[in-house]
């Protein structure tokens, strides 16, 4: 009975001590979390999933609607893919299920859309019927969805303006001279200096086209616009000023020595890694991911981009493009990706920032009423009323941040149209967000301070790709991961004997 009794105690123990051991495993495996990105798959109005975070609510938990107009009337069941939440609760890190204990929907994702981009195809499923334009305009990384009801247009560009406005002054010049009749000299007038016409013919749209579309996002990803406007793209005197304030000067590395070669643009230096076969390699990727329009472009003309890449000495997983078209990339996004695919997708982002213009339109972005907030901000610090100075640098702060904020997704989406022309597995692109966030969090990262977290970005990609390139067959396209780790260990190997030498 002894016996029994103390074998008895000791299986009690074995199931107290188990028991408590599964109860602390899985308190380690439940952490309180917050998140925010776009829903990925749409199970039922309580059951979503958002990249591998597999979301869970109860019926009673209602969600919260932020920045709420009367133009936008969401209800609780118009969740669907694509829908931009925050969501608070307790993930499981097991399972992958995350228990929502708060949802955020900020309805400013769904007010009509006023994007401008500069297209690099012609718009070949776009056509004229007897009662308007009807079709698909593949632009911007997305499906622009045309309707008769769809008010197309062509807009005159600054130069063009001009131009007729030269003309209008000749017109009334000569008119006066010859004292013809007033009323027919103004309808000349009218004539001459028209600055938005109804668009007649696909012949006045091409690759390098700027076009500005007005809609709204639909349940199936594509914008339904109410209104296209189309101009001739130009190289504006700032823009072009821009580009020749930003100097380049490079000094060659030298490889025997493995000493690196040192890059100037503009204000900012780097030192080029030593090693030619991996400048080579980054480079010929790089201009194979340029769009077909840009490398048609002669090289006179004064909007082709002179592209070139450079991988510089640098930690953290960066990479940034200049107006000119130098972009460089850092050797530590080298011992981060795993193939060819995910460094495309690094690099088309990059490329898109430049193609669109992106340092120059967000310079010009709201510029007179920014300057106005600056002024405003600094007259009411001069009266001492700093509540309101606040106010305004926060406003002004808002604007900026918000709208690049607008070029990080547009140079994401064009990033993936860029992969596909070339090859490139659109998967990996995504996988990049994965791997950063492994590696370094999922913090702020790349060129411009605005970058959303790993998690935004990476189920952005992932429904741009549902929505965008569903037709594609993603199983045939390329990602090439025995040359990229053969030139990561170069980039490796470059690196670290620079280091020895330092050291030594």
């Amino acid at each position: 009975m002894k016996r029994f009794r103390s074998l008895l105690a000791s299986v009690l123990c074995a199931v107290l001590l188990c028991s408590l051991v599964t109860s602390s495993l899985a308190q380690t495996t439940r952490k309180q979390v917050k998140i925010r990105g776009y829903i990925t798959q749409l199970n039922s109005p309580t059951s979503f999933e958002i990249e591998d975070y597999r979301v869970k609510r109860d019926e009673s938990l209602t969600l919260e609607l932020e920045n709420q107009t009367p133009e936008v009337n969401f209800k609780q069941s118009d969740l669907r893919i694509g829908t931009l939440v925050e969501i608070t609760g307790e993930y499981d890190e097991q399972t992958s299920e995350l228990k929502a204990t708060k949802i955020k929907v900020d309805l400013e994702q769904f007010r009509q859309l006023d994007v401008t981009t500069i297209l690099d195809r012609k718009p070949l499923e776009l056509a004229q019927t007897d009662s308007g334009w009807r079709g698909l305009i593949a632009a911007d990384g997305r499906r622009i969805r045309i309707e008769p009801e769809t008010k197309l247009v062509f807009k005159l560009n600054k130069s063009e303006q001009k131009t007729a406005q030269d003309k209008q002054k000749t017109e009334k010049q000569k008119t006066d001279k010859q004292k013809t009749d007033k009323q027919n000299a103004d309808q000349q007038t009218t004539a001459a200096t028209e600055e938005v016409v109804p668009l007649k013919s696909l012949d006045e749209v091409g690759p390098g086209t700027t076009i500005t579309y007005h809609g709204r996002e639909q349940a199936d990803g594509t914008v339904l616009a109410n209104l296209v406007e189309f101009q001739r793209n130009e190289l504006e005197k700032g823009e072009r000023n821009l580009w020749k304030q930003i100097k380049v000067k490079e000094k060659p590395f030298v490889f025997e020595e493995q000493k690196p070669g040192e890059l100037k643009v503009g204000g900012d230096k780097y030192k080029v890694v030593p090693n030619k076969e991996v400048q080579d390699y980054v480079n010929t990727l790089g201009q194979s991911l340029i769009p077909a329009y840009q490398k048609a472009m002669a090289d006179s003309d004064p909007q082709k981009i002179p592209f070139q890449f450079r991988v510089v000495q640098a930690k953290g997983f960066n990479a940034g493009a200049y107006p000119n078209g130098v972009i460089i990339i850092h050797s530590h996004v080298f011992e981060i990706l795993e193939n060819e695919a995910q460094l495309a997708a690094v690099l088309a982002h990059e490329i898109a920032h430049a193609t669109q213009e992106h340092q120059y339109r967000q310079m010009q972005h709201n510029k007179k009423r920014r300057t106005a907030m600056l002024l405003g901000s600094l007259a009411a610090s001069a009266f001492g009323l700093y509540g309101i100075s606040t106010i305004l640098d926060i406003v002004n702060t808002a604007m900026v941040r918000g709208y690049a904020r607008a070029l990080e997704n547009q140079s994401d989406r064009l990033c993936l149209q860029y992969m596909a022309d070339a090859g490139y597995d659109l998967r990996e692109a995504p996988r990049v967000w994965k791997l950063v966030a492994k590696s370094q969090g999922s913090g702020p990262t790349f060129y411009w301070s605005s970058h959303d977290n790993a998690s935004e970005r990476r189920s952005f990609m992932m429904v741009t790709i549902r929505n965008a390139f569903s037709e594609m067959d993603l199983q045939a396209l390329k990602k090439n991961e025995s040359e990229f780790q053969h030139v990561a260990a170069l980039v490796k190997e470059a690196t670290a004997k620079k280091k020895k030498a330092k050291a030594s």
